[in-house]
Formats: C-alpha cells, sequence, structure tokens
C-alpha cells in the first residue's frame, strides 16, 4: 500500500511539471485549443487532491496560505466586477493558479520525495531547453514554417523574430549545468550548459540576459549567497524606488528615457494610464478583468499588460495587499537555501534572485514564474524541522518505507548523489 502511494505521488510530481511547462512556456497554443483547459484542469485537480490530502494528515498551515491567495485573486476579479458593472468571472483565477502549487510541492517533501521531486526539475528544465533550442533553430532557418510556431513567435520589433522563452525553467538548467561545470568539467555538464545557454541567447531578452549575466559572474567568483542576495534585493529596492517616485512627482516617467524603443515607449505609455488609476485607487486598485476587451472603456483602446510595469503592475491588478504580498514574495525569492544540497540549493537560489532582480520591472514570481515561487514557499515550509510530538508506531513504520522506497529510487536519472553536508 505505501509502495503504491508513493507511485502515485510520483505521477503527480512528473505531471504537474509536465503541465506547468507546456502552459507557460505557451507550447499549450501550439498544440491546439484544447490544451489550456486540459493542462489547466489537471494541475487544479492535482492541488485539490493535495489539499484533501494534507487536511487529512493535519496539515493545514499550505492550505491556509493557499486559500488567502486564492481569496485575494477572486476579490480583485470581484472589484473589476463591480467597477465594469458585469457578471463575476471566477475561471480569472485560473491566471493566477500556479502559485497554489506550494500545496502539492509542500505535501511531496514531507513524505520524503524532496530529493525526487528537485531531480525531476532540473530534468524536464533540461529537456525543455532542448526542445527550446531546436524549435528556435528551426524557426530562423526556415526548417519549421513559420505558421506552425507563429503562437509563440514574436516579431514587433527590431530584435527580430523569436520563440517565446519560459525564462524561469531555462534559468534553472543553466544555473544548474553552471554549478556542475564549477565542480567538475565533464563532456556531459559542458553540452547541456550549452544548451542551455544558448536557449537562453536565442530568446533575445536583453534583460533577462543582462540579469544572468550579472548573477553568473559572482558565482564564478565565489561569492556567498548571502552578499548575491544582498546586492539582488538592493538592485530590486532601488528600480522599484526609482519607478515609484513618479508618484512623488507626477511630471517623472522612469521609462521615457526608453522611449526611442518600442518596447520602452510603450511602457511609458502604459505607466502614465497606471500612475493615474492608482492615484484614484491607491487600496484595492484597478482589480482583475477578463479580458481586455472590457478594460478598453476605461483605459483607452490599447491594451494595458501590468506585467510590464514590475511592483506598481501587480498594485494595479492587485491592490495594496497583493503589492505587500509581491514584496513578500520577492524576499522568499531571493532567500539563500541552505537547508538544501548545494546542488540544487545554488540553481534555485541563483534562479530566485534573477526573478527578484527581474520583478523590479516585471512581477514574473506572481505571473509567469509563479510556479518557482511555489516551490520555493513549499520547500520552505515543507524542510520546517517540526516540533517534537508522539507518533503512533504506524505512522512511523509508513515513514520508515517511504524513506527506503525514496533512497533505492534516488540514482533513477544519474544525477549527483545527495550530499548531506555540502549547502550553501
Amino acid at each position: 500500500m505505501v509502495a503504491l502511494e508513493y507511485a502515485l505521488h510520483r505521477f503527480m510530481i512528473h505531471a504537474l511539471i509536465i503541465c506547468d511547462i507546456l502552459y507557460s512556456s505557451r507550447l499549450n497554443r501550439v498544440i491546439g485549443g484544447f490544451a489550456q483547459p486540459a493542462l489547466l484542469g489537471t494541475a487544479t485537480a492535482i492541488i485539490v487532491f493535495y489539499m484533501f490530502y494534507l487536511l487529512a494528515r493535519g496539515r493545514v498551515l499550505p492550505i491556509a496560505l493557499g486559500a488567502l491567495y486564492a481569496g485575494l485573486i477572486f476579490y480583485q476579479v470581484g472589484v473589476f466586477a463591480e467597477r465594469a458593472a458585469i457578471a463575476f468571472h471566477p475561471n480569472v483565477f485560473f491566471q493566477f493558479l500556479w502559485l497554489m502549487a506550494l500545496i502539492p510541492f509542500y505535501a511531496w517533501v514531507t513524505v520524503g520525495l524532496r530529493g525526487y521531486m528537485l531531480r525531476e526539475v532540473i530534468f524536464y528544465s533540461t529537456a525543455y531547453c532542448c526542445a527550446y533550442v531546436l524549435m528556435s533553430v528551426a524557426q530562423l532557418t526556415g526548417i519549421l514554417p513559420y505558421s506552425i510556431l507563429s503562437a509563440i513567435v514574436s516579431d514587433q520589433d527590431s530584435r527580430g523574430a523569436r520563440v517565446f522563452l519560459y525564462a524561469t525553467v531555462a534559468a534553472i538548467a543553466y544555473f544548474y549545468w553552471l554549478y556542475r561545470l564549477r565542480r567538475r568539467v565533464t563532456y556531459s555538464s559542458l553540452a547541456f550548459f550549452t544548451v542551455a545557454a544558448l536557449a537562453s541567447v536565442l530568446s533575445l531578452s536583453r534583460v533577462y540576459l543582462l540579469i544572468l549575466l550579472c548573477l553568473t559572474i559572482p558565482f564564478i567568483f565565489k561569492w556567498r549567497a548571502w552578499l548575491i542576495s544582498l546586492c539582488v534585493r538592493a538592485v530590486f529596492v532601488g528600480v522599484t524606488a526609482y519607478i515609484f517616485y513618479g508618484f512623488v512627482d507626477i511630471t517623472f516617467n522612469p521609462f521615457a528615457a526608453f522611449a526611442t524603443d518600442l518596447s520602452g515607449a510603450y511602457r511609458a505609455y502604459e505607466y502614465d494610464v497606471v500612475r493615474h488609476v492608482l492615484r484614484q485607487e491607491p487600496l484595492v486598485g484597478f482589480g482583475v478583468p477578463p479580458d481586455v476587451i472590457y478594460v478598453r472603456q476605461f483605459l483607452g483602446q490599447l491594451d494595458i499588460f501590468a506585467s510590464d510595469l514590475g511592483a506598481l503592475g501587480t498594485w494595479f491588478d492587485l491592490g495594496l495587499f497583493g503589492l505587500l504580498l509581491f514584496f513578500y514574495l520577492m524576499l522568499v525569492c531571493s532567500k539563500p537555501l541552505h537547508f538544501l544540497e548545494e546542488q540544487y540549493g545554488w540553481p534555485l537560489f541563483l534562479s530566485g534572485c534573477l526573478l527578484t532582480a527581474y520583478g523590479a520591472i516585471s512581477p514574473t514570481a506572481m505571473y509567469g514564474g509563479a510556479t518557482l515561487t511555489a516551490l520555493f514557499l513549499g520547500l520552505a515550509l515543507g524542510s520546517r524541522k517540526p516540533r517534537k510530538y508522539s507518533v503512533s508506531r504506524r505512522e512511523a513504520m509508513r515513514n520508515r518505507q517511504l524513506k527506503r522506497l525514496n533512497e533505492l529510487g534516488a540514482s533513477d536519472i544519474g544525477i549527483l548523489p545527495v550530499n548531506k553536508n555540502n549547502h550553501l
């Protein structure tokens, strides 16, 4: 019975990671219209299953946190519904679903599957980078007809056509294989690092590449994790303060300096619109609309993407409480993971630092990269040392069996063995 439960957990781990990658990389748009509801439905079912699983075991903290987050999203959906005098659309919540993945991540950690889960995260991240490079090269060389990948190709500015990159997953693979190279240069680590680096370069995302480089240099020179964290947080605070200065000086627009670029000019326009709304509704913001067509009557005919404006965009969508939550998540993402082995701790920590630095201009940690944020929360909550309490003989035997099964499956994909004495 324990072996069957363990197999079910492993299957769920694979299912959730695959759903996240296919959805957040936008590959579902290439697959077909049925893919998005299928992926979101599967992810929702997994999250709900583990809610009941944890409730049955008396573990309510992650469920309570998830409920508070869901309550915030539904309230903000209601704020816009009231503003626009339209029906309440609960399905809008699915845009923000992935942060709720902290519940299954927490469950997998508490049943002894932390190592297995992290190995699969690395495996699928690397596999995605390989697939991305193949797609990008095929698209650039014309091997693939443009129509096949058109749903995930952007060619609206001077950078040229490029396939959308799930940057969070690419960063995990990049930093993992960089860590392996720093420990020992092998043909496999060099090959996979090259693929992950090439995937990042082919994305043509200037800010993402700059942050990636700025994190690579201190890691190569063996800076301590706390120092990297401090620098990243200082960057986030400095850039965010610079953006928010426009509320002190109404004539100031931080994106005006980049108005010569199409992307910068559009952000400058979005900034003026969002600032005007927030000065009128500082507590609840604008709310979360079900579709952009409902927004135009309030903000004009040009679409407004709050995710272009960092913390300001989160305030616009989710109100003041959502802004405070975003600031807290930035602290979580940039916190060194001392409780993890180095081979996982460093790649995840550096990826979280990337989310934090990038969060100054785009709240990826609550939108496109929310699954990694959920992973941090699940790991932190699930890895805490529990208070001493009496355990039944049956529960103690079950925990020993799960631990033994986990050890037996520890070398499934050839990742480095766990060294419990290696920490950040």
